[in-house]
């Protein structure tokens, strides 16, 4: 009985959280060569960019993973907003120039993880990007707005590619991953009664 309650508990748990609970929100990245415009063709690049974004507390993290770049990088950093999600083209910088606070610069391959980035502070932004707002609340609503609605893109930009290296567009994880998680954690509980019982 016990186990059939904790798998019952563990099934529970790898289900999607309603929209309201849900926060912070998640959302990933899969940086390419493929997906700049136009494509940054002999690039080997690629990374993986996970931010974590709370629009209740106002704060977004960022943090990414990137190998293989041409180049040493220059920039990087979140454009916004797109017409519509997945549009295949180019739009301004909204996160600070040239790039995340602590973000190696200089480098072919590298880590960062921001600390929690205030979205009502102007040093989180571009200047440029507040000001075509009309200000700091409505440059955090148009930047929530956009992650939440795939209208951005992260990329980083190289001294070989100055118009971006490897992008990605930033997507809630799929619930299939959710699935896959939660059938994981099931599996583990299995085997751990299994162990309980023999001992």
């Amino acid at each position: 009985m016990r186990l059939i309650t904790l798998v019952a508990l563990l099934a529970v748990l790898a289900l999607p959280a309603p929209a309201t609970y849900a926060i912070p929100l998640e959302f990933v990245a899969v940086l390419s060569p493929s997906n700049e415009i136009p494509p940054a063709t002999g690039s080997s690049g690629t990374g993986l960019a996970k931010v974590f974004l709370d629009p209740a507390a106002h704060t977004i993290q960022i943090n990414v993973t990137f190998s293989g770049l041409t180049t040493n990088d220059v920039a990087a950093h979140i454009h916004c907003c797109l017409p519509s999600p997945f549009f295949p083209m180019n739009v301004g910088v909204a996160t600070t120039v040239p790039a995340f606070p602590g973000f190696p610069l200089g480098v072919t391959s590298g880590t960062y993880s921001s600390a929690l980035l205030s979205l009502t502070d102007s040093g989180t932004y571009n200047p440029m990007f507040v000001m075509a707002q009309g200000g700091i609340g409505n440059a955090e609503a148009a930047l929530v707005a956009g992650i939440e609605n795939r209208e951005t893109y992260l990329n980083i930009h190289t001294v070989m590619f100055g118009g971006g290296e490897i992008r990605g567009f930033l997507v809630a994880p799929e619930p299939a991953t959710l699935m896959l998680l939660g059938t994981g954690l099931v599996a583990l509980a299995g085997i751990a009664w299994r162990r309980h019982r023999r001992t």
